[in-house]
């Protein structure tokens, strides 16, 4: 059986180690890693912002940190009704196609529906994989319905 369970503060390096790596492979390499903000924003989603956030992670059988998905409980501004958003999700490249991808997401409706959320949503703003990334959305029963747009100033 495949773990997936709620992080805990204990996992926080290891996300941080994990971010590091995807960090590394996708477009967001052009921004300087800061594994001490990192492990900072973790924290506090995990102790102060625990009715707001939630962070999952997928653990392997050997006990390493394979995958993670953080997303979001919100409000739209013109409505009361819950949205969650995820904000990071991601599973190592050598872990990829062994499931954890969907389960980490089906423990995130899971946890949504819990809450009586009404939508939950994510983009594709790493870079890289779109084509996959965004089959692998459709198959999991997620409509397309919009595109990411990024200008550099820096």
């Amino acid at each position: 059986m495949m773990p997936i369970r709620f992080a805990t503060v204990e996992d926080i390096p290891g996300m941080v180690s994990l971010g590091q790596r995807m960090h590394a492979i996708t477009r967001f390499r052009q921004f300087v890693f800061d594994g001490a903000r990192v492990a900072q924003a973790l924290h506090a989603a995990l102790t102060d912002g625990k009715s707001r956030y939630v962070c999952l992670v997928a653990i392997d059988s050997k006990g390493k940190l394979v995958g993670a998905l953080l997303a979001v409980l919100e409000q739209h501004m013109f409505s009361s009704q819950l949205t969650a958003s995820i904000m990071h999700y991601d599973v190592l490249p050598e872990s990829r196609m062994g499931g954890w991808g969907v389960r980490l997401l089906r423990a995130f409706e899971q946890w949504a529906k819990n809450r009586k959320v009404f939508e939950i949503s994510f983009g594709i703003n790493s870079g890289t994989e779109q084509t996959t990334v965004g089959r692998f959305a459709s198959k999991m029963g997620f409509e397309k319905v919009g595109e990411n747009f990024v200008k550099e100033l820096g």
